[in-house]
């Protein structure tokens, strides 16, 4: 009879182990999905979904080796964190094309506009969790969608939060997304050095970036670099 119920609970543990990688994957999947909409129809940022997800990696690998915001990282999914930034920009459906891309700089008007894909993709996200109960798998991506364009000394958007009142994956983003738009090539712009780009960013530490992940990605800088010549 014990041999029985071992082998029972075996096969409900083998059972529940095949159902979470299923939907697993579905999460994938939806993620995947959504953030191809968005790279499709934003023309100017080809491959700026997969860059700046695996420069997330980087980042908080870097921040858990060094223990930088131990505690908070240690709360979060750290796999589902880095899948969800691919989400960060989800908000960027719900821009007129004409502004999303325009080959040349945006209007102070325009700009208000293409601001609002943060708030867009909170939205975004909040239907579709309303709709799936799943709140754990799109948590990660609400945080990042709706603060990565925040400021550390609180004059960012959407909500002008400042310091650690910002979510952390929020902050995280914030640098990742600024590297991979400074060395990229724009329709308004030419691509900046990795070395002007690491430059910028260290001197916006402690006014619109983190300082204690700022000097971590200072500290990686080498592997952002490979990835952006990759």
């Amino acid at each position: 009879m014990l041999l029985n119920r071992i082998k029972t609970h075996m096969g409900i543990d083998k059972l529940i182990r095949e159902r979470t990688a299923q939907l697993q994957h579905l999460q994938n999947g939806i993620v995947f999905v959504l953030a191809d909409m968005v790279e499709n129809r934003d023309r100017g940022t080809g491959g700026h979904i997969e860059r700046t997800t695996t420069y997330m990696k980087i980042l908080i690998d870097g921040m858990i080796e060094r223990g930088v915001y131990a505690q908070e990282l240690d709360e979060l999914d750290i796999e589902q964190l880095v899948s969800s930034a691919r989400l960060h920009d989800v908000g960027k459906i719900c821009i007129p094309d004409s502004i999303l891309n325009k080959p040349g700089r945006l209007t102070e008007e325009e700009f208000d506009i293409m601001k609002t894909h943060s708030a867009e993709g909170v939205r975004i996200i909040d239907q579709i969790v309303s709709r799936t109960d799943d709140v754990e798998f799109l948590r990660s991506a609400k945080l990042i969608a709706g603060n990565h364009h925040e400021r550390w000394d609180g004059m960012g958007y959407p909500n002008k939060l400042a310091g650690a009142n910002i979510p952390l994956p929020g902050r995280i983003m914030a640098i990742v997304d600024v590297y991979d738009a400074l060395v990229m090539e724009r329709p308004y712009k030419k691509p900046f050095t990795h070395e002007e780009a690491v430059r910028i960013i260290m001197e916006n530490a402690g006014t619109q970036f983190d300082p204690q992940v700022a000097e971590v990605f200072y500290l990686v800088k080498d592997a952002f670099e490979a990835v952006s010549l990759d």
